[in-house]
């Protein structure tokens, strides 16, 4: 994979930024979808991991077509045991999983080699309490599944590091024939995601009631019904260009966002207005100016994803920004506090790291002698954080830029874009 060189910008950035939808409620409506046996997905994204889930639920049996629109039909379970990648998939993996323990069809979900590092164990236990037949490699993947109609009932889950868990399980828990009360215990990670997958089991017809503090939940049996799902804008994709503002300053606007969104990420837009950064709402339009004024602050262990842009802005503003929540980030694509900072200490920051919480020290230097090499370590998420830390000390080179396209294909064109000089970009009316 080519390197890419990541382009400094010393001047305000101002332009306009067409955003992707979101891969979060993408994923989750494909297997709603699919437990429906049918159902129609609108403005899905399109990427790597959305592609993969497509391709393992066709292969696994539903009748699946995307053009413009995803369409999804009903399954017909495949006579011969299939074997499923999943790719980088995360996510896909884990729905996927409970979706097939609760469904009849032998099959092995499997991935990358890092996604086979990634654990799944509680998930797997829980389903295996449930009469699911299931092994793994040590509670990872591969997993194999002779899957089977589920009697459901009382079950708990220990999410301890992704919240994933529980959503596969509530996905699932429609074909069960008792339904599912879950209790969740322990530590609960990403806990907004679950309202996402509350939403789109809601939006299919799904009867589901939570408690206030999403520890108990009750799913009815039953099939969920064929719905039109219509997929909004991303927030994890808009921190990016948030981040840019933040320290390149001027005005750019982003579409399509709903202010009102359950998104979790949705806090990286209440974080920056808190460090300095202001921002109006046009309906569905979003417009911001920058800098920075203050350090940033943020407990991040509901929102871990906005991680690698907020410590790339971070790094390049003033020194005093601290965050917290910080300790599952090693189970993400990457280990990507260690990567970031790592990536950030070579452009002249220092940090003070104890016990999930990090503190910035010192900020990037803006001189160097010639472009220094950051790693995108496979990771989608930090490729992009890094084209952030570009413009206050680039050019860099980045390793492995193509990673980007497993949440955001159009990432580079949309950044290159909005690099353009001011005499090149028109006022945002």
């Amino acid at each position: 994979m080519a390197e890419r060189l990541l382009p400094a910008h010393p001047s305000a950035l101002r332009g306009k930024v067409a955003l992707p939808t979101s891969k979060s409620l993408t994923n989750r409506a494909l297997v709603a979808a699919a437990v429906a046996n049918g159902g129609t997905i609108v403005s899905p994204l399109d990427c790597d991991d959305t592609r993969f889930l497509a391709s393992a639920l066709a292969r696994a049996g539903w009748r699946l077509d995307w053009g413009t629109e995803i369409e999804i039909g009903e399954r017909s379970v495949p006579a011969d045991p299939v074997e499923l990648d999943l790719g980088e998939s995360g996510t896909g993996s884990r729905l996927i999983v409970g979706l097939l323990a609760a469904s009849p069809g032998h099959s092995t979900v499997d991935g990358s080699t890092r996604l086979r590092e990634r654990p799944m164990a509680p998930l797997l236990d829980t389903l295996a309490d449930l009469g699911a037949e299931i092994s793994s490699n040590d509670g990872a993947l591969p997993v194999e599944i002779e899957g089977s109609l589920l009697a459901g009932g009382t079950a708990e889950v220990r999410p301890e590091v992704s919240s994933q868990y529980v959503s596969s399980l509530l996905m699932a828990a429609p074909l069960m024939s008792k339904g599912l009360k879950l209790a969740v215990s322990g530590p609960l990670p990403s806990a907004p995601y679950l309202d996402l997958t509350l939403d789109v089991l809601r939006a299919f017809g799904g009867d589901v009631r939570v408690s206030e503090d999403r520890r108990l939940w009750a799913v009815a049996p039953g099939p969920l019904e064929r719905s039109r799902y219509v997929v909004e804008g991303d927030w994890s994709a808009a921190a990016f260009f948030l981040a840019g503002v933040a320290v390149a300053g001027g005005e750019v606007a982003m579409r399509p966002l709903d202010p009102e969104s359950r998104q979790g990420d949705r806090a990286i837009l209440e974080i920056f207005v808190a460090a300095g950064l202001e921002a109006a709402w046009d309906i569905d339009r979003l417009v911001v100016r920058g800098p920075l004024a203050a350090p940033i602050v943020a407990d991040l262990r509901d929102t871990p994803d906005l991680f690698p842009a907020l410590v790339a802005a971070a790094a390049c503003a003033q020194p005093g920004s601290w965050f917290s929540g910080l300790d599952n980030l090693k189970h993400k694509e990457s280990d990507r506090l260690t990567v970031m900072v790592d990536n950030l200490e070579r452009l002249g920051a220092k940090f003070d790291r104890e016990n999930g919480n990090l503190r910035i020290a010192s900020t990037v230097g803006t001189e160097a002698s010639a472009p220094a090499l950051v790693t995108a370590a496979g990771d989608h998420r930090v490729a992009m954080a890094m084209a952030v830390a570009a413009l206050a000390c680039g050019p860099l080179r980045l390793d492995e830029p193509d990673c980007v396209t497993k949440s955001f294909p159009g990432f580079w064109k949309t950044w290159h874009d909005l690099m353009a000089t001011e005499d090149e970009v028109r006022p945002i009316p």
